[in-house]
This record gives structure tokens, C-alpha cells and sequence, in this order.
């Protein structure tokens, strides 16, 4: 069973989600930035109206570029930690942490649809 993903990249000027299920993109929002929230349990909330819309779970990734604004989202902890409900659980991810692209060997053919593969079938929670 494929999940739905809501991928959650706080700025200065916006805030931008973008809900996935499976390779689907199903929901995009660009909305006023957290300094104009007056109530901290305004994004948790709407998370939760989501996830009973779609009556699943939601995995959120919330970018950690923007973690000064991300606690007042009520996403994450004191800590910077993600927090969970019965409806989602946040994964703080580094924004711009690109996983190193390794060493190709040359001259042996084209591997491209295989390396696709072996992105395709790493674990949830691990890093690719």
C-alpha cells in the first residue's frame, strides 16, 4: 500500500505543501508565511483534516532549512524533533542535503533504468 506524503517547506515569504500518494501528486498549497498565524495548531490541524480526508495516515516532511519558523508551526519540539498524532508523524529533513551521487564507472553501457530500481526499493526512513 502506497502512502500519502505531505512534503512541508516553510519560508519567509510562503508556505508550501505539496501532497503525494504514491508517485501522485494530489494537493498543492502555497499559503501566507507563519508569522501570520495567530493560533500555533493551525498547520497540525489542517494536517489532520487531510489525513481524515483521505482516511490514511499522513508521513510529513518538513524542511529543516526553515527551522526557526518550523517550531511555531507546531511540527517539531523544542528540540527540533518531529512530533506524531494518530493522524501523521513528522520526518525533519535537512532542505539541500543531496545524497552524494557516488562513482560511476564509464564505458560499460548505460545503467540508468537499474540505479532507478535500486532508488525505487530503498526502505522508507533510510537515506537514499
Amino acid at each position: 500500500m502506497e502512502r500519502y506524503t505531505l512534503a512541508v517547506a516553510p519560508s519567509t515569504r510562503w508556505i508550501r505543501l505539496l501532497l503525494t500518494h504514491g508517485p501522485d501528486e494530489i494537493f498543492r498549497a502555497l499559503l501566507p508565511p507563519s508569522r501570520s498565524i495567530r493560533q500555533d495548531r493551525v498547520l497540525p490541524m489542517m494536517i489532520e483534516a487531510l489525513a481524515q480526508w483521505v482516511d490514511a495516515p499522513i508521513h510529513v516532511v518538513l524542511s529543516a532549512a526553515a527551522q526557526d519558523v518550523s517550531f511555531c508551526l507546531g511540527l517539531t519540539d523544542e528540540l527540533g524533533c518531529g512530533t506524531r498524532s494518530l493522524f501523521y508523524d513528522v520526518e525533519v529533513v535537512e532542505r539541500g542535503a543531496r545524497r552524494r551521487r557516488g562513482t560511476r564507472i564509464r564505458g560499460i553501457g548505460d545503467f540508468t533504468d537499474l540505479r532507478q530500481l535500486h532508488l525505487v526499493t530503498t526502505p522508507p526512513g533510510r537515506s537514499r
